[in-house]
C-alpha cells in the first residue's frame, strides 16, 4: 500500500493548492496502483452505470462486497489486480478507462476532506494535503483554489450524496455495540448499493414507504431516498433497541 504523509495545514475553499495532474507527467498513473479503494453507494452507482452491469457483476469482475470493519456497515470495494497491483480500470497508456465517472477519493486527491461543525453548529469543511513520493503534481506550478479544483474535478454532486452517506456512518457509530442483525444488513444494502433489486421489491409493494411512484425518479434520487430512510428509519433508536 502508498506510503503518505498529511501536510500539517489545514486548508479551507477559499485557501490556494500548488498542484497539477496530467497525461505526460512523469509520475502518471502512479497513484493508480495498491491503493484500498472503498466505494460509495453514490461511487458504485456512478461506476456500475457508466459500466452497464447488474450489483452482481460488478461485484464478481472487479470488487467484493463485506461487512466494513470501522463502520459495521455493507460496503463494495474495488479489488486490484493480484499480480501488478494495477486499478483494474487503468489503461497504463491513457489513464483512467472510467475517468468521466470516477470515485470521490480519486476525483478529490491529493486533498483529504474533513467535516466538522463550527461554533454555531454550522457545517466546515477542512482539507489536507496529501504527499506521496511518488507524486509529482505538488512540483507543478500551476495554483489554483480548493474551491475551483473541487468544481474542475466535478466534486459536487459526490460530496452531496457522500456527505449523507455519511451520516449514515456517524448514526451508526452512535450504536456502534448493538449488532445489527442479518436482516437490518440486508435492506442497507438493497437501499445503498443495489437499487435494481430495490426496484423489483417496490414494483411487487414489497418495501414499507416507498410507492410505485418512486420508480419514476432518476437513481441518484431513489438512492438519496434510500440513504435517508437507512438514516431515519433502519438506524432509528427504536428500530435498534
Amino acid at each position: 500500500m502508498h506510503q503518505f504523509i498529511f501536510d500539517p495545514k489545514d486548508f479551507t475553499l477559499e485557501d490556494q493548492i500548488k498542484f497539477a495532474c496530467y497525461k505526460g507527467i512523469v509520475c502518471f498513473n502512479r497513484c493508480c496502483y495498491d491503493v484500498k479503494l472503498v466505494l460509495t453507494p453514490y461511487d458504485f452507482l456512478r461506476l456500475r452505470k457508466a459500466l452497464n452491469l447488474s450489483v452482481e457483476e460488478f461485484v464478481e469482475k472487479f470488487g467484493e462486497a463485506y461487512i466494513g470493519e470501522v463502520t459495521q456497515l455493507p460496503v463494495i470495494s474495488v479489488n486490484m489486480d493480484p499480480y501488478s497491483m494495477a486499478c483494474p480500470f487503468l489503461d497504463e497508456k491513457e489513464g483512467c478507462k472510467v475517468y468521466r465517472d470516477r470515485p470521490a477519493s480519486c476525483r478529490l486527491y491529493p486533498l483529504a476532506r474533513y467535516i466538522s461543525k463550527d461554533q454555531k453548529g454550522e457545517k466546515q469543511e477542512i482539507f489536507k494535503i496529501i504527499r506521496e513520493t511518488h507524486c509529482k503534481g505538488h512540483y507543478e506550478p500551476r495554483v489554483i483554489k480548493v474551491v475551483e479544483y473541487i468544481k474542475e474535478q466535478g466534486l459536487e454532486e459526490y460530496l452531496y450524496y457522500n456527505d449523507l452517506w455519511a451520516e449514515v456512518v456517524s448514526k451508526r457509530q452512535k450504536f456502534i455495540d448493538t449488532p445489527l442483525t442479518a436482516d437490518v444488513l440486508e435492506l442497507i444494502f438493497l437501499f445503498s448499493y443495489n437499487l435494481p433489486e430495490l426496484k423489483e421489491m417496490i414494483k411487487k409493494g414489497e418495501v414499507a414507504d416507498f410507492s410505485k411512484d418512486d420508480l419514476e425518479l432518476p437513481e441518484e434520487k431513489l438512492l438519496e431516498k434510500g440513504i435517508i430512510y437507512i438514516r431515519d428509519v433502519l438506524l432509528s433508536e427504536e428500530n435498534l433497541w
